[in-house]
């Protein structure tokens, strides 16, 4: 709960100093967003390392195969990152810009989910029968 204070604390002098900055020195501005978002994805490493730790935990409960814990674990990171940066290109007037990081983020996950699809797909034609 701490953890959150900060870093909606964080978020609220952000918000303020960026309102003061615009008005003054736009270039700045889109700087200012970038360390900010890094810094609360800093704040937020030892949480994202708990849930990465359960994910791994639940999956060896499950007997789940590593390679799809793999493939989860790099979607959520695509997709957080490509929102992460969508957001920055949206704040910083490129709204366009940020449609297409949106677009090749979503095209990647479905690159990365393409073996997870054939053996899903394998899986179910072996339950049909012939």
């Amino acid at each position: 709960m701490l953890e959150l204070m900060r870093i909606v604390g964080l978020g609220l002098m952000a918000t303020v100093l960026l309102i003061v900055v615009r008005e003054e020195r736009k270039d700045i501005g889109v700087v200012l967003r970038l360390a900010i978002g890094a810094a609360i994805l800093l704040l937020l490493i030892p949480d994202i390392a708990r849930v990465m730790s359960a994910f791994v935990h639940i999956s060896e409960l499950a007997h789940i195969p590593a390679q799809y814990l793999a493939l989860l674990l790099k979607v959520v990171g695509i997709s957080y990152i490509t929102v992460f940066v969508a957001q920055l290109a949206q704040d910083s007037g490129e709204a366009g810009t940020g449609m297409r990081v949106e677009l090749a983020g979503k095209i990647v996950i479905l690159v990365l989910a393409i073996p997870l699809i054939a053996a899903i797909t394998e899986t179910v034609l072996r339950l049909i029968p012939s």
